[in-house]
């Protein structure tokens, strides 16, 4: 009966982790949040309409690629965020 208490204690104890947490990033240009929740980001210099732009998978819609534009002088900033 000791050891059958010890194995549920184990077994609780194990599956007290959960699901890992995803690393996320957030793309933030001239101080506004454009992007939040991607898991990757494309930064390649790609000039669209006469503009950088930066490609990500789009974290609200699987499958689907999304684009930020930058403005002409503008600065963005990618950070990594916890994710769930």
């Amino acid at each position: 009966m000791n050891r059958l208490a010890w194995l549920l204690i184990l077994l609780s104890l194990a599956a007290c982790g959960g699901k890992k947490s995803v690393p996320t990033l957030s793309i933030t240009c001239d101080g506004g949040t454009q992007l939040f929740g991607a898991t990757s980001i494309d930064v390649l210099g790609d000039v669209v309409n006469g503009r950088p732009t930066i490609t990500f998978p789009d974290p609200t819609n699987p499958g689907k690629t999304g684009t930020i534009s930058v403005q002409p002088g503008g600065h963005c900033k990618a950070s990594p965020e916890a994710g769930s």
